[in-house]
């Protein structure tokens, strides 16, 4: 049944009847819930159709701020929340929870849902958007299902810190040149079938724009991603077509591909302008027929998966060098994003670097020390040719070594003159060892004329090790 809110009382329950019930994922417990919502009554209406004896515990709250004065009393797994409540609101809520444990899932409710406020949901960090009247056993689904990524997050070994920033920061900042990418990412994700060339320098969140614009699409499919730089081509063209039992000598069974494992859902080509030329080809093929053949394989296999395509380069100028194929460009740039560098965007800057404060802190469970305005003063004049990531090893470096008093963010020391090779590299102080060898072999293979095996010999090395680092490094 549907709600109906008037200016007295609510008249009918705001969930539907659960389905069938699903079994919980874990048995570790009962999975306590806290649903937060102005109106009381409904609150304790979806509290009564998310019980479940001996396996969900929920509790209904009336405003956004007990619900906080509750997760300081005790903890719980999960929190249901609606969007619009007077004082604090739902995005706000969202925000307050993160900071206290940003592995909680906060899911949003509303009777008014919309792309934008999708959009903003996820900045904030809510877990999902969803529509009411909402189904009570979706919501245990998906609360379920965030429980238990959060459980193996917890006993996984510990990320990266150099990982990267998600997807929600690629978009952070009030920045004009942001507010246009989140336009454009809003538009792609209500037409499916279009598709996009995203361009911009290393570590300005190309990848994370293409996620984004995919968990914004609501695609039934999956998010798959291939870096084009990472695979050998003969490896690459296995991996992206799958192949039959037989196909060669080691194909002992039948491989689905990658483009058939994105079926319904998004293919993200990292450093498209990597891929062979011959493989460039069949891809063509497979962007104009919908179909594929897998290595070995006569049969065409009918696939429907969104195509997006990454690279850093100028693939205009590989078009005139004969490297890159001016009919496949055409076909991939239906609609093409440049992701701004940091450098260009002073304001977010900052906005990204308190973000980043407050999450270490967040993930460190470390009191976030005072921020003022000059804690992030002097970021802004310094270039980040590394952008979003030597951002995040700043503000980190400056949390290990704060103790107390006034804290400050300093940018990396800019070298006096250029050092490195007769061709314009550049390494500033401050790189970590594997980001110099990172940087030197990117500048080497840009600047390679010839075979790997000669690239190989000039570095001194393998051509099998050349090709592992450029795995390594995504290069």
């Amino acid at each position: 049944m549907r709600a109906m809110r008037s200016s007295h009382a609510p008249l009918q329950l705001p969930v539907r009847p659960a389905r069938r019930e699903r079994r919980h994922p874990a048995a570790a417990g009962v999975l306590r819930l806290m649903v937060v919502d102005d109106d009381l009554l409904l609150a304790r209406l979806v509290k009564a159709n998310l019980d479940r004896p001996g396996r969900v515990h929920a509790d209904a709250v009336g405003s956004a701020e007990e619900a906080m004065e509750c997760l300081a009393r005790e903890p719980y797994d999960a929190v249901l929340s609606d969007l619009v409540m007077p004082g604090m609101g739902g995005m706000e809520l969202v925000r307050r929870v993160r900071e206290v444990d940003p592995a909680i899932p906060v899911l949003i409710m509303t009777a008014h849902a919309s792309i934008e406020g999708a959009v903003d949901g996820i900045r904030a960090g809510a877990a999902n958007f969803l529509r009411k009247p909402v189904d009570a056993a979706e919501v245990l689904s998906l609360i379920e299902r965030a429980v238990a990524e959060r459980s193996a997050a917890v006993d996984a070994p510990a990320a990266d810190p150099d990982s990267g920033p998600s997807a929600a920061d690629a978009l952070f900042g009030s920045d004009p040149r942001l507010e246009q990418v989140r336009r454009m990412a809003r538009r792609l994700a209500e037409a499916p079938d279009s598709r996009l060339l995203i361009t911009g320098e290393s570590g300005t969140g190309k990848s994370l724009l293409a996620r984004l614009v995919h968990d914004l699409s609501g695609a039934a499919g999956r998010f798959v991603e291939v870096n084009c730089a990472a695979l050998p081509p003969l490896l690459l063209e296995s991996e992206l077509f799958g192949h039959e039992k037989g196909a060669f000598t080691d194909a002992q069974s039948l491989k689905r591909g990658l483009i058939e494992t994105a079926e319904g859902g998004t293919l993200f080509l990292d450093e498209i302008g990597a891929m062979p030329l011959e493989l460039q080809a069949k891809l063509l093929l497979v962007l104009e027929t919908r179909e594929i053949r897998r290595v070995g394989g006569v049969h065409p296999i009918p696939v429907r998966t969104r195509v997006v395509a990454a690279t850093n380069h100028d693939l205009r100028q590989a078009v005139a060098e004969r490297t890159f194929r001016h009919d496949l460009l055409y076909r991939l740039d239906v609609v093409s994003v440049e992701m701004p560098p940091l450098r260009e965007m002073p304001s977010a800057v900052v906005e990204l670097a308190e973000r980043f404060t407050r999450r270490i802190c967040a993930d460190q469970r470390r009191p976030v020390p005072p921020l003022t305005p000059a804690s992030f003063a002097r970021l802004a004049g310094y270039p980040w040719p590394g952008n979003a990531r030597e951002l995040r090893n700043a503000v980190e470096r400056a949390l290990v070594f704060y103790a107390g008093g006034p804290f400050e963010v300093l940018p990396p020391a800019r070298p006096l003159e250029p050092c490195g090779t007769a061709g314009g590299i550049t390494l500033p102080p401050g790189l970590t060892l594997d980001e110099v060898e990172r940087r030197y072999l990117h500048f080497t293979l840009e600047r390679g004329a010839g075979e790997l095996r000669e690239i190989a010999e000039v570095l001194g090395i393998s051509r099998k090790t050349l090709w592992e680092k450029r795995r390594r490094y995504g290069l």
